[in-house]
């Protein structure tokens, strides 16, 4: 009983968690400019409410012009103004089709505006993490974040705020107008539409939302799945491994199917229960406007005008629930984008943090580190100084040396205390704590082991964002890394577009165009993971003497499987892991 209990309050706990992601966007995409929606819910309101009339009018229109008929055709002498009611009917069609046009281009204005300024939030609180955090999650992870994610939060305005709330105001609208000529059967209306959909989408929401929810999730991995699928293809060709991947796509295919085919049944049966009481109400309008009409209070044309409005009300009405079953998938959206959204660029004093360059000295021990095996046993220390600013780390994969880079750039070390290591870190006898790791950024500079290239042209690769960088410099370091000549052979120079992923590039060219980039740089401490992958031996050796001078006077961490020649002939403190 008491393990159900906490399952219990942890399912609620969830629950009240997901209805706060789902909270915070609506006030900032809704609450925060309720002018603007509000204008743009008008907007709605007046489509709706034109169409209704539309209808009701050309009804009272079609009754009055045959009853005039049959009047004329008896004998009987009866005057019928045509021209009003045409306007009118002209008026409202045009009116309606306005009202349209300005609502969906105001409206979706409105959703691109908020998703811009959503995207400005998120990507400042993924500029906000980690190296370490980033890693957490794959490229492709943050793709679907940042794509599909993203453009599920204009629900909130288009779907799960606009359609209900244009319904309820044509619902009170339509009441309005037959409460004049009769008042109960105005109520009678309302309170039957209100109470009936109220009970069809409260199960609705209460039946579909997690399957909804869990659709969404599976579509999500789906993704994760091919885009990883066709980022490995070769690798998996050669392992001849590509059924099993394929399989697995199947299954995710299957049950992807399987969801859609519930979620459609139920909103079926939801749009089939909305259908049967609209149908409720037109019958109920029926008998009432013909009571109406026995008893004298309503004429055939302004009868049959009310029961046609009441008809039209079931546009918006069957419009409800597939608007609403949206609502799962837009509160898993809103779940996996609220941690990134509350991630905030850490404001750092650079002075207060850390000593001003040049550096005399830097010392980093760490101990019992669990992603450091080395560590275990005796505590590692790196320790730079001016009369010996090199340091040499090499081992196999797995043995650290990544870990041991992250914390020597102060990216980790918040991590490496939460997993109970010890970690000392002192610059010029003043300690940095984990906060320092944007101020690191600014003093240091690292080659990773990828190459990342950008979609974007040659330029913005190697500057990326610098300013004041003159075309000179960059012709030099081209010519420091040897990309002078093949830059120069590139149909625009600097600004030759390099390919949505830098295709146009072989591994040894992404590889020089990845050091380019730190030598536009002056940091004082200096990463150079695998610095060589992809490169021959006579290459390396090339660039290695040509980046000496600007490796000097800084401290410089070099990580290697194993060094070449050129390498270990130097004079290096050195760290086997």
């Amino acid at each position: 009983m008491k393990r159900e209990g906490v399952n219990a309050n942890s399912a609620a706990d969830k629950r009240q968690a997901k209805a706060g992601t789902l909270a915070y966007w609506s006030k900032k995409l809704l609450w925060q400019q309720r002018r603007r929606i509000g204008t743009g819910a008008l907007l709605a309101f007046a489509t709706a409410a034109f169409g209704l009339a539309l209808l009701g009018l050309s009804g009272w229109f079609i009754t009055a012009t045959a009853l005039a008929g049959i009047s004329v055709a008896a004998g009987a002498m009866l005057a019928l103004d045509v021209y009003l009611p045409g306007s009118g009917i002209r008026f409202f069609a045009l009116g309606r089709t306005v009202s349209r046009y300005l609502e969906r281009l105001y409206n979706h204005d409105s959703v691109l505006r908020q998703l811009a300024l959503v995207r400005q939030q998120l990507f400042q609180g993924l500029a906000s993490l980690s190296p370490t955090a980033m890693a957490q999650q794959t490229n492709a992870d943050w793709l679907s974040r940042l794509t599909a994610d993203l453009e599920s939060l204009d629900n909130l305005l288009l779907r799960l705020l606009l359609p209900p709330l244009s319904a309820l105001l044509s619902l009170l609208l339509l009441s309005a107008v037959i409460s004049i000529w009769s008042g109960p059967a105005a109520l009678l209306l309302l309170l039957l539409c209100l109470f009936g959909c109220g009970i069809i989408f409260s199960l609705l929401i209460r039946y579909q939302q997690p399957l909804s929810q869990q659709l969404a999730a599976e579509f999500n991995q789906a993704r994760l799945a091919v885009i990883n699928y066709l980022q490995g293809l070769p690798e998996l060709t050669a392992a001849r491994l590509q059924g099993h991947q394929q399989q697995a796509l199947l299954q995710f295919s299957h049950t992807l199917g399987q969801l859609q085919q519930q979620i459609a049944r139920q909103q079926a049966n939801a749009q089939l229960a909305v259908n049967g009481l609209h149908s409720v109400q037109v019958v109920l309008a029926a008998l009432l406007a013909l009571a109406g009409f026995n008893a004298g209070l309503l004429s055939a044309p302004i009868a049959v005008m009310l029961v046609l409005a009441v008809f039209a009300l079931g546009e918006l009405l069957q419009l409800l629930p597939g608007q609403l079953s949206q609502l799962g998938k837009t509160r898993f959206a809103a779940g996996r984008l609220y941690p990134l959204a509350q991630q905030q660029l850490p404001a750092v004093s650079v002075p207060s943090v850390l000593p001003v360059t040049p550096w005399h000295h830097l010392q980093l021990t760490v101990t019992a580190h669990p992603r450091l095996p080395s560590s275990q046993a005796v505590p590692l220390q790196l320790d730079f100084s001016s009369q010996q600013p090199w340091w040499l780390v090499s081992g196999r994969s797995g043995s650290g040396k990544s870990t041991l880079a992250g914390l020597l750039l102060a990216e980790t070390l918040a991590e490496a205390e939460a997993a109970g290591a010890r970690c000392h870190y002192n610059i010029d006898q003043q300690q940095v704590m984990a906060a320092a790791e944007s101020a690191m950024q600014q003093h240091s500079a690292c080659l990773s082991q990828q190459n990342s290239v950008l979609a974007d042209t040659l330029y913005a690769n190697l500057t990326l964002g610098l300013s004041d960088i003159s075309d000179a410099k960059l012709w030099q370091v081209l010519a420091q890394v040897e990309l002078a000549d093949w830059a120069q052979a590139l149909p625009q120079g600097l600004d030759s577009w390099l390919g949505d992923t830098g295709q146009q590039l072989s591994g040894g060219q992404a590889r020089r165009l990845c050091l380019a980039r730190l030598l536009l740089r002056s940091p004082q401490l200096v990463v150079l993971d695998e610095p060589f992958n992809g490169l021959d031996d006579a290459m390396a050796d090339r660039l290695w003497a040509n980046i000496q001078p600007w490796l000097a006077g800084k401290f410089v961490l070099v990580l290697l499987h194993q060094a070449p020649a050129f390498i270990s002939s130097r004079q290096w403190q050195q760290l086997a892991l």
